[in-house]
């Protein structure tokens, strides 16, 4: 019985860990700016009619002090309400709730996007999804 359980605890465990379960798409890609060149991952958080209910998105600017300044920024669209949170970390800024963050073109709108949609998306921007 013993040895049952330690199986079933070890396959919940790493299930737990690894995030299987979840809906979603990561997608990788790179630009520069103003002549520095930026990392980034977009994660499209999926329902189960595939359709994007929020992303997160993970930037490394390469540079600390250039970090601080973009967390700043984005610091400004987290509010209590928002549903967005900026977290920094050396050299990359996180945003969780990224496709919450309002925005001025309707284009840029993630939230609903099929997954094919935004994985075209994402391509158009040079990303890789998987």
């Amino acid at each position: 019985m013993k040895k049952y359980f330690l199986v079933v605890f070890c396959a919940l465990l790493m299930f737990t860990l690894t995030g299987c379960g979840k809906n979603q798409v990561k997608c990788t890609g790179s630009y520069s700016e103003e002549g520095m060149k930026i990392s980034a991952e977009m994660i499209a958080d999926l329902d189960a009619n595939d359709k994007v209910t929020d992303a997160t998105a993970i930037f490394d600017l390469g540079d600390s002090n250039t970090a601080n300044q973009y967390c700043s920024l984005f610091k400004l669209a987290e509010t209590a309400d928002s549903g967005v949170k900026v977290t920094c970390s050396g050299t990359k800024v996180t945003i969780e709730g990224y496709a919450k963050m309002e925005s001025d073109d309707e284009e840029d709108e993630l939230i609903g996007l099929s997954k094919e949609d935004f994985i075209k998306a994402m391509a158009e921007e040079d990303f890789t999804c998987k």
